[in-house]
């Protein structure tokens, strides 16, 4: 069965992973930061920690933000999906969160190395993966997993900066998970997130086909 997707996912572009450790007091300013860049699109890296911060983060952008939880086992993914998250990603294959991401109805993004396991994951009703790749030769291997899987949705984890994003754009990438190139300390002023994210983002989409983007038109980013 094909999972469904928050409909922003598709053309997300940036997905701002942050900490699950973030300071609560910090995640209003974050969010706000995030909501005026803008990038709509957020990973929560929970690594152990409570599902608070996507609590307040769903809380503070209600429907014009996606949030989604990188979860290790599936408690937090039960966890996270009880908080509010719209989406849950692994950093390795995981049939457990899988499993309980199916039965919720919710998109799993898994996190995927080889070509063989992006065939599989998509066999099992993935539409999209976290490929993770980097390195001078990312930007060709994301090309390559875009020729053999042409249907399934690649959003990459690799290290990135205004100066390599573009190729990944280039290379078919749907998405880039992008960490401390936007958010670097919990204390770090709203002024320079909006700063980092805005010149990422132009960047991601002089490179991309189309550029499309849901929030140039107004429409809601989320959907079951």
């Amino acid at each position: 069965m094909t999972q469904p997707l928050p409909i922003h996912l598709k053309t997300a572009g940036l997905i701002a992973s942050l900490p699950g450790d973030l300071p609560l007091q910090n995640v209003i300013g974050v969010a706000d930061a995030l909501l005026a860049s803008p990038v709509l699109t957020v990973e929560v890296a929970l690594a152990g920690n409570d599902t608070a911060v996507i609590h307040d983060l769903c809380q503070r952008a209600g429907r014009k933000m996606v949030v989604g939880a990188q979860v290790e086992t599936q408690a937090e993914a039960a966890a996270a999906l009880a908080a509010g998250a719209h989406f849950v990603t692994t950093l390795t294959w995981n049939t457990a969160v899988w499993e309980t991401c199916r039965q919720q109805q919710t998109a799993y993004l898994p996190g995927i190395i080889s070509l063989m396991a992006a065939e599989e994951a998509q066999k099992r009703g993935c539409t999209l993966i976290r490929l993770r790749t980097g390195g001078p030769d990312g930007p060709a291997y994301v090309t390559a997993v875009r020729q053999a899987q042409p249907q399934l949705g690649l959003v990459v984890d690799a290290p990135v900066n205004e100066k390599t994003i573009g190729a990944y754009s280039r290379a078919g990438a749907t998405a880039v998970f992008v960490g401390q190139a936007i958010f670097t300390h919990p204390t770090q002023p709203m002024a320079d997130i909006i700063t980092r994210a805005r010149r990422l983002q132009k960047a991601w989409d002089h490179h991309a086909a189309g550029g499309a983007r849901f929030r140039q038109n107004g429409t809601t980013p989320y959907e079951h």
